[in-house]
């Protein structure tokens, strides 16, 4: 196996993602991480089978998998999973680290089952935080985040869709999520209800700019 990572991504699991899954039912989750996806769903009664390219992710994810493959996702899905038919397949803030994903995106489509759904999450380069770092000349590569050092690709929220839309797939759900900006100093003003509604009005006027994260969920066109 070439290019093998040793590295591990762990975080809650993403609940944004998470939401649009019914239950019961059979995942893939491509780029699986530490498995903090695949334990949530797991726990809900599913089926999970992920990928990873790290061997100390495969490790720590195993537990809450039936299958986790070890796989450069750059060469799309590994030849064990081509026979198979999932509900639902997650790409959780996977796409934007690879060159090429038409190939992954071409085989996604020969997995999923009739009416299956893909869920895409991609953060968004263009978030007000990030385009005022961009105005002030800051290009600076982090561990993690929108800036993560192994970002290979950017998406806009328009340029998600094209993507999508251009491999093979309709978009039935096009959304981002996040929080109103300076929302430690609102929160103590406002309920926690009324900072979601003014949130959700503001992702409605100009989603790339206060959307963190880009969403979307897709099934095949």
């Amino acid at each position: 196996m070439e290019n093998i990572i040793q590295k591990s991504y762990r975080n809650e699991g993403n609940d944004d993602v998470l939401k649009f899954i019914t239950m019961p039912c059979r995942v893939l989750d491509v780029g699986c991480g530490g498995g903090d996806n695949a334990r949530a769903l797991k726990e809900r009664g599913c089926i999970v089978d992920g990928i990873t390219i790290s061997e100390i992710e495969r490790h720590e994810a195993s537990s809450f998998l039936r299958n986790c493959y070890l796989y450069n996702l750059e060469n799309g899905l590994p030849d064990e999973l081509k026979n198979n038919q999932y509900d639902f397949i997650i790409c959780s803030h996977v796409i934007e680290h690879i060159c090429y994903p038409e190939k992954l995106l071409k085989d996604i489509l020969q997995c999923l089952q009739s009416g299956g759904k893909l869920i895409v999450a991609l953060p968004n380069l263009f978030h007000y935080k990030s385009r005022w770092q961009l105005l002030k000349g800051d290009f600076t590569y982090q561990s993690a985040g929108i800036w993560d050092n192994t970002h290979f690709k950017w998406y806009t929220y328009k340029t998600g869709i094209e993507l999508l839309e251009n491999n093979g797939f309709k978009v039935i759900v096009k959304t981002v999520t996040g929080q109103l900006p300076a929302a430690s100093f609102f929160a103590k003003i406002f309920s926690e209800k009324f900072s979601a509604t003014l949130f959700n009005q503001l992702k409605l006027v100009s989603p790339g700019l206060f959307g963190y994260q880009l969403l979307y969920v897709v099934e095949p066109s």
